[in-house]
């Protein structure tokens, strides 16, 4: 039997795919070269003495680097023997200190925070946050090279934890912004992942996809639709890019099957051999229903936590632990300061090897492009430790917080996933914010708009779920909300079909590296409210 027979009896998964000639060895190389590399990393994550060596190892090798910058010669870099050393020579940082810096580089400026020229900027925005700003942070060559390491884990995880030998017998497809390099002076601002793929290494580069032209359309929903329309007769068994893109693109993709006379309803029909999909920016969970309905059954989904400072810090290890595994040996340094001291000028400054589990974490790094003991404005949790697992859980200034309860971007994003799964509905997206002063009181209440795929058929029911898990998530909001003592019933505002790309559009955030925003503030609260449908 076929492995398409396996996947999908459909008969349209027989007919003729464009399949890549070489992805019987490819697929065996890559397999043992995938066993290879997770037995070395379960090796690291369960050894406190390793790991520590590991990453002191990567500290100094950054400071030695760098020792002969100007910042190197004003924070005495060459002298750095230890993480003690370190936490006493260097304080931490946000981007808004290193700015000064990164502006003298994007210029020209050489030997400032990293020897010579540094030839890319990644361009992020802040789009989880309330208020989003663009950032331009540096990526050498030597982080590219890391990067690449690190991709290469994530799907190292997949081969391991599946058997998978047949993955490479087909493509992969990126959901990912443009590759285009735009100059700014002397150097070249892009995506992350948009510069990613102009270094895919080789024979990765030849499975991936799309390919030029294509892969550099600036308009998404162009792009979108070319991807389908060009591949809907390849082999794509792996599909990555953030999650909440999947289901958007399937239906692009069903769209244009269907143009062309194929009479297919699922992505099965389509693809049946599309085994995994390598996703991350959000947490999952919301997604996975509308993603396997599109789909015509169920799929494995990896997860992984990215940043433009460094690549790929976790991914999915497990098919039921939803945290992911940390990444301690692909070039980065990582702190972390405990939620109730970020900001301070002497907070206590944690490395990897002594974190705890169940305390949010501000996460800072130290990077191979010169960033150093910078606070990226993420916060983390780590659920074990030796082997570390993570959650990502917000971005630092974006919870909501009527009463000190602080909920988090990740414990709006469990409370709808739990409330979808009792109500049985599927969602598009949705976001969060809050309101005080409701009748005349001082109490608020949280509001939650909701564009739903399906509807549940009672609106009251899928809000006092999402209520009710948000009580179980989180012990303040629990309290605050007992006999509506401080915090009212949350409301539900159902968004018309295609209000949040709409919504992202207006804001200037529809593209494949942002994320509707899970929490956001008054002004954004009252744009959306625009949107609502009339009940």
């Amino acid at each position: 039997m076929t492995a398409a027979a396996r996947l999908d009896p459909h008969p349209m998964a027989h007919r003729d795919l464009i399949t890549f000639p070489a992805g019987k060895v490819t697929g065996t190389a890559m397999w043992a070269a995938a066993k290879l590399r997770v037995l070395q990393w379960n090796a690291l994550a369960g050894n406190r003495a390793k790991l520590r060596e590991v990453q002191e190892e990567t500290l100094l090798e950054h400071c030695r680097v760098s020792a002969n910058t100007e910042f190197g010669r004003v924070h005495g870099l060459s002298q750095i023997r230890s993480f003690e050393d370190f936490k006493r020579q260097v304080p931490l940082r946000t981007y808004a200190d290193f700015e000064p810096y990164l502006e003298r580089m994007r210029k020209g400026e050489t030997d400032v925070l990293y020897p010579g020229l540094i030839p890319y900027y990644g361009q992020s925005s802040g789009s989880s946050n309330t208020n989003a700003q663009h950032k331009y942070l540096p990526i050498s060559p030597a982080q590219i090279k890391w990067q690449q390491k690190s991709g290469f884990d994530v799907v190292a995880r997949y081969l391991d934890l599946t058997g998978d030998r047949e993955l490479s017998g087909g493509y992969f497809l990126a959901l990912f912004p443009p590759s285009t390099i735009k100059q700014m002076g002397p150097v070249g601002v892009a995506s992350n992942p948009g510069i990613m793929q102009l270094n895919v290494p080789y024979p990765a580069k030849l499975l991936q996809l799309p390919k030029p032209p294509i892969r550099d359309i600036p308009d998404y929903d162009q792009k979108l639709k070319a991807m389908a329309e060009a591949y809907l007769d390849y082999d794509v068994r792996s599909l990555s890019g953030t999650t909440c893109w999947f289901s958007i693109f399937f239906d692009q993709l069903l769209a244009a099957a269907n143009r062309r006379g194929m009479n297919v309803t699922s992505v099965k029909q389509i693809w049946p051999n599309l085994r995994v999909l390598f996703g991350g920016g959000v947490y999952a969970e919301p997604y996975r229903q509308i993603i396997e309905e599109r789909m015509g059954r169920s799929i494995t989904l990896m997860d992984n936590y990215n940043a433009t400072e460094g690549g790929v810090f976790a991914c999915t290890d497990s098919r039921v632990d939803t945290s992911m595994l940390m990444l301690a040996d692909r070039g980065v340094f990582f702190e972390f300061v405990a939620r109730a001291e970020h900001g301070k000028p002497d907070a206590k400054r944690v490395p990897l090897w002594d974190v705890e589990p169940g305390v949010d974490y501000s996460i800072a790094v130290t990077t191979q492009s010169g960033l150093f003991a910078y606070y990226m404005g993420d916060v983390v949790r780590f659920d074990s430790i030796f082997p570390h697992r993570l959650q990502f859980s917000w971005r630092t200034g974006g919870v909501l917080s009527v009463t000190q309860e602080l909920t988090s971007s990740l414990e709006i994003e469990r409370a709808v996933g739990e409330a979808t799964r009792k109500q049985n509905t599927t969602v598009i997206d949705f976001a969060a914010s809050s309101e005080v002063g409701i009748n005349g009181t001082a109490k608020g209440r949280y509001l939650l708009f909701v564009e739903f795929e399906k509807a549940p058929k009672d609106l009251q029911a899928f809000s006092e779920a999402f209520d009710q898990e948000l009580c179980a998530q989180n012990r303040v909001y629990r309290e605050h909300r007992a006999r509506d003592v401080a915090i009212l019933a949350p409301v539900v505002l159902p968004l018309p079909t295609g209000s949040t790309k709409k919504f992202m559009e207006q804001l200037g955030l529809n593209n494949f590296q942002n994320k509707f925003p899970r929490i956001i503030g008054d002004d954004r609260r009252e744009l959306l409210r625009k949107y609502v449908q009339p009940t």
